[in-house]
C-alpha cells in the first residue's frame, strides 16, 4: 500500500465507553480537530455506519483528507482485515470492519485499521514517551485493558496476529470471572467497569470512611472518582490504587520475566490516575522480577494521553 500523499489523516480510537476520531497532522503527532461519540451497543456494521457519519464532517472540513486510520479493540489476524471477537463488544463476531467504514465513506482512498493498543504503541514510540526506543510493551488501561509489544523497533505480531493482549494475563486461576471468560485475568481486576465494581464491593464491606461511600446508593462509581478522592487525601482510595498498581507491576514482572522487556508504557484512561496507580506498580515490578532486572526495569506513563490512540491509528495511513 502506498502512503498517502496528504501530511494529514483521520485516526479513530474506538474503546469500550468511548469512540474518539480526530484530524491529525502526521509529521507533527498533533490533533488538529478532534470529536468522539459514546459507543453502541450494536453490530459491527451497525457501529461502522454510526462512525461514518462522524467521519463525514471530518472530511467535509477538512476536504483533502482521503485516508483513514482505525484503532479497534480484540485480536487481529496476520493480515489485518479482521478483528476477532472482542470482549467487550458482544455483539461483534469476525469482522472485516474497516471494510464496513470504507463503503459506508465512498469518498475515501483508504481505511487501514490496526488493534487499539498496537496503534497506541506506534504513536508512542514516534512521538511520546517511548520516543526511539526498540524493546517496550504499552498498555492501555480502558474499559478494557490492552497492550502491544515493540521488539526491535517494531510490533510483535506472535504467530497468527494476535500477540500482545496484555489484560487477559491470568494472575489468579480463582479469580473473578471477565468477558474474555479467562478467570482472574488482569483485565478483571484492573479494566474500567471491573475496578469500579470491586470498589464498591469493598466500599460495603469495609466501616473506614470515604468520600466514595456517596456512590453506594446509584453505585455509578467511575476510576475518575478513585482517583479524584485518593488526590483530595482519601486513605481508602487510595488503597485501592494501591493494590491496583501492585496488581498491574506483577503483570508487567510477568512480561518482563518471559520477554526481558524492562520498559512499560502505561496509557488511557485509568493510567490518569498518575503516580498514585504507577508507584505501587513501580514497587511490585522491582520486587517480582528477577534480580539481574531489577536496576533497569521501568515504568513510565504516556506522553500522549488519551490522544495516543488518534494520533496512531492516523499514523498507520503513512507506514
Amino acid at each position: 500500500m502506498s502512503s498517502a500523499p496528504e501530511a494529514l489523516a483521520i485516526g479513530v480510537d474506538i474503546g469500550g465507553t468511548t469512540i474518539k476520531l480526530g484530524v491529525v497532522d502526521l509529521v507533527k503527532g498533533k490533533v488538529l480537530r478532534e470529536s468522539s461519540l459514546t459507543t453502541p451497543n450494536a453490530t459491527a456494521r451497525d457501529t461502522a455506519a454510526m462512525l461514518a457519519r462522524h467521519i463525514n464532517v471530518l472530511i467535509h472540513q477538512y476536504p483533502d483528507i482521503t485516508s483513514i486510520g482505525i484503532g479497534v479493540p480484540g485480536a487481529m489476524n496476520m493480515e489485518r482485515n479482521l478483528v476477532q471477537n472482542p470482549p467487550n463488544f458482544p455483539k461483534w463476531g469476525v469482522e472485516p470492519f474497516a471494510d464496513y467504514v470504507q463503503e459506508a465513506v465512498p469518498i475515501s482512498e483508504f481505511v487501514i485499521m490496526e488493534n487499539d493498543a498496537k496503534a497506541a504503541a506506534i504513536a508512542e514510540q514516534k512521538f511520546g514517551a517511548a520516543k526511539d526506543e526498540n524493546f517496550f510493551l504499552l498498555a492501555t488501561l480502558g474499559t478494557g485493558i490492552g497492550g502491544a509489544i515493540i521488539a526491535d523497533g517494531k510490533i510483535f505480531r506472535g504467530a497468527f496476529g494476535g500477540a500482545g493482549e496484555f489484560g487477559h494475563i491470568m494472575i489468579n486461576y480463582e479469580g473473578p470471572d471477565s468477558l474474555s471468560g479467562i478467570k482472574g485475568c488482569l483485565e478483571a481486576y484492573l479494566g474500567q467497569k471491573y475496578l469500579s465494581t470491586r470498589t464498591i464491593e469493598k466500599i460495603r464491606a469495609s466501616k473506614k470512611p470515604s468520600a466514595l461511600r456517596s456512590f453506594l446508593p446509584s453505585g455509578n462509581l467511575e476510576p475518575k472518582d478513585i482517583y479524584e478522592a485518593a488526590q483530595a487525601g482519601d486513605g481508602f482510595a487510595k488503597e485501592i490504587l494501591t493494590e491496583a498498581g501492585m496488581i498491574l507491576g506483577i503483570g508487567f514482572a510477568s512480561v518482563a520475566t518471559l520477554l526481558d522487556i524492562r520498559l512499560f508504557i502505561v496509557s488511557g484512561g485509568v493510567a490518569q490516575a498518575g503516580d498514585l496507580l504507577l508507584n505501587p506498580a513501580r514497587e511490585a515490578l522491582k520486587k517480582n522480577v528477577l534480580e539481574h532486572q531489577r536496576d533497569s526495569v521501568e515504568i513510565r506513563e504516556s506522553k500522549l494521553g488519551t490522544k495516543a490512540g488518534i494520533i496512531g491509528a492516523a499514523l498507520l495511513t503513512s507506514s
